[in-house]
């Protein structure tokens, strides 16, 4: 995969978590017109290449990521031709990045925990859809592209031991 020009490794547990859920859900795919024909059991032979640009600071701490990684769980369930709803596509790319089942969804949208001990019912729910606030805006200035010195995961963990707020 390249972002924004410079290549970096999908080897990670994350990714291969995600592009396996994906394959597992991917379909035949045919197009005469385009003369393709990729059969439901090809998909695991295949390699992709990808080429993703960001108009926006990567891991700059307004979840550049989750987006990416949805973005990612996405595409590849569109082009595998995946006929599952954003629900069980947000719980693949919850796998990728926990905030990215949120960024399945446009709008309003509630991350739940779920039951299963396993993580797949933790899906995200869109509560009111982009449009419900037409006349809301939001600025965004960005004063550094540098990349946050703490990871999203590793401050929520600290936040989650270290906070009263966020006890179970």
């Amino acid at each position: 995969m390249w972002l924004n020009g410079k290549e970096i490794p999908l080897s990670g547990d994350r990714f291969q978590s995600c592009l396996r859920e994906i394959r597992k859900l991917a379909d035949d795919v045919e197009d005469e017109k385009k003369g393709i024909r990729i059969r439901k059991d090809d998909w695991q032979k295949l390699h992709v290449h990808i080429a993703s640009y960001n108009n926006f600071p990567t891991a700059a701490g307004l979840a550049s990521s989750a987006a990416g990684l949805a973005c990612f769980v996405f595409t590849l369930a569109k082009l595998m031709n995946v006929k599952e709803d954003c629900g069980k596509l947000s719980s693949i790319a919850r796998q990728g990045s926990g905030s990215a089942c949120r960024s399945m969804y446009g709008g309003f949208v509630k991350w739940t925990m779920g039951k299963d001990a396993c993580g797949s019912d933790s899906i995200a729910v869109q509560l009111a859809s982009e449009s419900h606030w037409n006349d809301l805006v939001i600025i965004i200035a960005v004063v550094s592209s540098k990349q946050k010195e703490t990871s999203s995961t590793t401050g929520m963990r600290d936040s989650v031991e270290t906070s009263p707020l966020l006890t179970t």
